[in-house]
């Protein structure tokens, strides 16, 4: 009977674990986007963050500050070099955003916006206000401002602006306290992360697969993130800026149309294999130059070589000089990974370019290291990838 009750009590707080595991999930489902892009974060900043514990430092202040070292290095990382970021990569959607609603034409989601404070355009305001100037309405008396605003027609345009300006603030409000959710969360992670996973595993895996599956983890998820994708942002980031300088002082003829969006796509373009971005300026390079021949401005051509030389060095050639260093995992199939940047976005949306390539890491790590300890019960540690198994080799 002791153990029947042991065994019931623990079934119970067994359900108990459960149940509030069930409730913490449906309400992380509610910020997916926001913890994904928390991840990103923490993976672009890490290396930065383990930088600055590295730097010589003079032996008072480490005296002072090594109580509150770990929280003055991420505090310190996401001041000077996630803020900016994030400020640069925010500026340039918005240098984005008007191109793509010039490219695809009228009636974008900015001309819808727009369209409801139509009726705060003089033309546009209801009948009873238009027929009224500003000076009118502030020598109004108490008896006509009330009729006036007891029109109907009145009362539905000051309901439609009311509307809209609420629904901005609460836009508004809501854009903060992601951006707030973003950046705690990634300095927790940055100070306590490693410790919490530490505790995790040597509470939970006593047969170390968990331990060898979240290192493969966390190594490919540095690589993808912090290479691959920021890699992607920063030559996004550079092409619009230097495409755009380029506009700025190139012949008519010879202009980048959508300089912009030109530069993002170049950036998205990086992700591909073997070929890169140069499957974006390329074909823009030979547009430029059939453009200046069929204008008869044959001498344009030497600013469509510029172009190209400038794109080569400072958008294709530097950021990836900068960043491949740190890019060392090797065991996703780049075929794989390439799939994922095209697959992510068109099943989970916008932030689907971040979270596809982290379930195809989950799910590659899950099958070659917790499957192989599944079906044989014991764990593997040697390090293989699909290179393993080439058929060239056999």
């Amino acid at each position: 009977m002791e153990y029947s009750t042991d065994l019931g009590r623990r079934v119970l707080l067994a359900l108990a674990g459960v149940a509030l595991l069930v409730v913490v999930g449906l309400v992380l489902s509610e910020f997916i986007p926001t913890l994904v892009f928390t991840i990103f974060l923490y993976y672009a900043s890490r290396p930065i963050y383990r930088r600055l514990g590295k730097l010589p430092l003079s032996e008072s202040y480490l005296k002072r500050a090594m109580p509150y070292q770990k929280q003055v290095h991420a505090a310190a990382t996401i001041f000077f070099f996630l803020l900016p970021f994030v400020v640069l990569v925010g500026y340039t959607l918005i240098l984005i955003v008007p191109e793509l609603q010039a490219f695809f034409g009228e009636g974008g989601l900015g001309a819808a916006y727009l369209s409801q404070f139509q009726g705060l355009q003089g033309g546009s305001l209801p009948g009873p206000l238009a027929d009224l100037g500003v000076g009118e309405l502030l020598t109004m008396g108490p008896a006509e401002l009330l009729a006036l605003l007891q029109n109907a027609t009145v009362q539905s345009w000051l309901g439609r602006v009311s509307d809209t300006i609420i629904d901005s603030l609460s836009l508004l409000t809501s854009l903060l306290l992601r951006v707030f959710i973003m950046f705690a969360g990634t300095y927790y992670l940055l100070t306590d992360g490693p410790r919490l996973v530490g505790w995790f595993l040597d509470t939970f895996d006593g047969s170390g697969v968990l331990r060898e599956y979240a290192a493969a983890v966390d190594d490919e998820l540095s690589s993808i993130l912090f290479g691959n994708i920021l890699n992607a942002l920063v030559t996004g980031v550079i092409g619009i800026f230097v495409f755009s300088l380029y506009n700025l002082v190139a012949p008519s003829s010879v202009r980048i149309p959508f300089a912009p969006l030109v530069g993002a796509l170049t950036g998205i373009g990086s992700l591909i294999p073997v070929v890169g971005m140069k499957i974006v300026y390329l074909p823009v390079a030979v547009l430029l130059a059939i453009t200046a021949v069929v204008t008869g401005q044959t001498a344009a051509l030497a600013w469509v070589a510029l172009f190209l030389v400038v794109t080569l060095i400072v958008v294709d050639t530097i950021p990836d000089f900068l960043i491949r260093p740190y890019v060392s995992g090797d065991l996703t199939h780049v075929g794989l990974l390439m799939f994922a940047y095209i697959l992510g976005p068109i099943a989970f949306g916008f932030y689907g370019i971040f979270l596809g390539p982290i379930l195809l890491v989950l799910v590659a790590q899950f099958f070659r290291i917790i499957v192989p300890y599944v079906i044989t019960g014991t764990v593997d540690t040697t390090q293989t990838s699909l290179s393993d198994y080439d058929a060239t080799e056999s």
